[in-house]
C-alpha cells in the first residue's frame, strides 16, 4: 500500500535542496534504463501507467513554490494533469544498436525536468536491436531517493508474466486549481503557528530532561565536527573535477551478484567493498591510460547510505545520509587494495559517520528556509569529493512489464557540479549492474569504464579463487512462487 502523499504537503529541507540546487550542468534527476525482452505496445502502456498512478499520487502532483522563499514548495495536484506529456514513444532507426540507445539516453538525460508539471518522464523506446524496447525513466531528486526508487519499480512494474490486475482508483472530484501566492503565505503563517506551539512543548519536555539536552547538544556539536573534518579534507587533483557543462554521456555493465557474493566470503567484508575495490581499480587504470600518475593517490568517494525506517515503504522524498569512503588508486596490489578498501568502510560504520551526517540534516531542517539554501550551496560548493557511488539493493526477483521480462535495469544518477564523474550500483535478481554518469567533456571515452570494470572485477574474482558463475537459464521467481514448486515436487 502506498504511504500517504496528500495535497499540501511541505518538501523537507533535504528534498528542498535539490530543487534549490539545481543549474544548468547540475540537473538533478535520477534515471533508469530498463531493458526489455521483446516489444511494447505504447497504447497499452499508457493505459497501465495510468492504472497505477493511484498508487503513488505523487507523481500527478507539481511543485508549487512560496513567495519570497520563505519556507519550502508545497505537493499540488496538477489540475492540467495529462499522461501523454510523461509517457512518449521513440523509434530508433534500424539497427538499433547499443550506440544508437546511449545517444537518445544521452540526449534525455541531459534534458531538464519541466517544473510546470509532475517532476517525471518515462520514454519508451521502440526498435532496440530491431524488435525490442526499452523505457528510459526519469525523476527528480526532490520526490526519490534511491530505496524509494526500487519500490516504485514494485508498483511501475509486475514480479510475473501473468500478474493480478492493481486494485481499482478510488473515485476523486477533479484537482482543485493550485494555490494563489495568498493562499500560500496563509498556509505559512498558519503552519509557524503550529510549529511554535509543538516547539514550545518540546521544549518544556526537555527542560524536565537536563541529562537529555545535554546529550542533545553532544550530539550537535560532535555531527558539526564531522561535517566540518568533512568539509576541510581536500581530495586531490583529477581529470574529471572540474567545471561540469551540460552534456551527458552514460554507459554501463553488467556483473554477476552471486559471484560478487562469494568473492565477500572469501575475502571477508561485503558486496559494497567488493563494488568499491572494483570501482577503485577501474579508475586506476583509467588514469593511467590517460597520461596520470595515480601512485599515492587516495581519491574520495560520497556513498549515500539509506535510513529509511521499515515503517517508511513507499514514503517518497529523500532519507539518506552520507559517508565520505576512500578509492585507494594509489595501490596496485588488488588485495592490498581490498584490504584497505574493507579496513576503511568498517571503521567509517563503527565511527558512526552516517549518523552524525543524518544528525546534521536534522540540525539544518531547524535553520529558517532561506538559511538552509545558504548552507546547502556552501555545502555543495564545499563538497571534498572526486566521485559518487551510490549502490543500492534492487529487486531480488525478475520484473516484467506487459508480460516481457526486464532482462537488465542500469541506474544513473546526476552529477554534482565539480564532479564530473558518478557511479551507481543496482542489484537485479542475480546480476549487478554499474551504470556510469560522465560529462564527457571532463571524462572522455566514457565507454571505457564498461571493460574497465569488468578486467577490475574480473581481477578480483580470480583473486578470490572464485569460478565463473554460470548464467541462468530462467529468470528469478518471487519466493512464494518458489516455494510453492518445492511443495508441489515433494507432494
Amino acid at each position: 500500500m502506498a504511504a500517504s502523499q496528500a495535497p499540501g504537503d511541505r518538501l523537507s529541507a533535504l528534498d528542498a535542496a535539490f530543487l534549490y540546487l539545481e543549474r544548468t550542468g547540475q540537473l538533478l534527476h535520477v534515471a533508469g534504463i530498463y531493458l526489455v525482452a521483446g516489444a511494447l505496445d505504447y497504447q497499452r502502456q499508457l493505459a497501465d501507467l495510468t492504472s497505477r498512478l493511484h498508487l503513488i499520487p505523487r507523481y500527478t502532483h507539481r511543485v508549487v513554490n512560496v513567495p519570497f522563499g520563505i519556507a519550502h514548495p508545497t505537493w499540488e495536484p496538477d489540475p492540467h494533469f495529462d499522461i501523454r506529456n510523461h509517457v512518449t514513444r521513440h523509434v530508433l532507426r534500424p539497427p538499433g544498436d547499443d550506440a544508437q540507445l546511449a545517444k537518445l539516453v544521452n540526449r534525455l538525460f541531459a534534458e531538464k525536468l519541466d517544473r510546470r508539471r509532475p517532476l517525471w518522464e518515462v520514454h519508451q523506446i521502440d526498435g532496440y536491436q530491431g524488435d525490442r524496447s526499452v523505457l528510459f525513466a526519469k525523476v527528480h531528486h526532490c520526490m526519490i531517493d534511491g530505496v524509494s526508487g526500487v519500490q516504485l519499480l514494485e508498483v511501475m512494474f509486475d514480479p510475473s508474466p501473468n500478474p493480478v490486475a492493481p486494485p481499482p482508483a478510488p473515485e476523486s472530484a477533479k484537482p482543485p486549481p493550485l494555490p494563489s501566492p495568498t493562499a500560500q503565505l496563509v498556509r505559512v503563517a498558519r503552519d509557524a503557528v503550529r510549529g511554535s506551539v509543538d516547539g514550545l512543548r518540546a521544549l518544556m519536555a526537555l527542560a524536565r530532561q537536563p541529562r537529555r539536552v545535554l546529550a542533545e547538544l553532544g550530539a550537535a556539536a560532535d555531527a558539526a565536527l564531522e561535517l566540518g573534518r568533512v568539509l576541510l579534507h581536500a581530495p586531490p587533483p583529477t581529470p574529471f573535477n572540474g567545471h561540469v557543462g551540460t552534456m551527458r554521456q552514460a554507459s554501463w555493465t553488467t556483473l554477476s551478484l552471486n559471484e560478487a557474493k562469494a568473492i565477500k566470503n572469501r575475502l571477508g567484508g561485503t558486496v559494497n567493498d567488493v563494488v568499491l575495490t572494483t570501482i577503485s581499480a577501474a579508475l586506476r587504470a583509467y588514469l593511467e591510460d590517460h597520461g596520470w600518475n595515480p601512485e599515492r593517490t587516495e581519491l574520495r568517494a560520497m556513498c549515500p547510505v539509506n535510513v529509511r525506517a521499515a515503517h517508511e515503504h513507499l514514503k517518497l522524498g529523500n532519507r539518506v545520509s552520507m559517508m565520505v569512503a576512500p578509492l585507494p588508486v594509489g595501490i596496485f596490489d588488488p588485495r592490498e587494495r581490498y584490504r584497505q578498501v574493507r579496513a576503511a568502510m568498517a571503521q567509517l560504520k563503527a565511527a558512526g559517520q552516517s549518523a552524525r551526517m543524518a544528525r546534521m540534516v536534522e540540525l539544518i531542517d531547524l535553520l529558517p528556509p532561506p538559511l538552509q539554501m545558504v548552507f546547502s550551496w556552501v555545502q555543495m560548493a564545499a563538497a571534498p569529493i572526486n566521485t559518487i557511488c551510490t549502490n543500492i539493493p534492487g529487486p531480488p526477483v525478475s520484473l516484467y512489464v506487459q508480460g516481457k521480462r526486464l532482462e537488465t535495469l542500469v541506474p544513473l544518477v546526476p552529477l554534482a557540479q565539480g564532479v564530473g564523474l558518478a557511479f551507481a550500483i543496482l542489484s537485479y535478481a542475480d546480476n549487478l549492474t554499474i551504470g556510469v554518469t560522465v560529462d564527457p567533456a571532463l571524462v572522455p571515452e566514457a565507454d571505457r569504464f564498461a571493460p574497465l570494470l569488468e578486467t577490475a572485477f574480473f581481477e578480483l574474482r580470480g583473486l578470490a579463487g572464485v569460478e565463473e558463475a554460470h548464467e541462468r537459464s530462467e529468470p528469478v521467481r518471487p519466493e512464494r512462487q518458489r516455494r510453492l514448486s518445492r511443495a508441489s515436487l515433494v507432494a
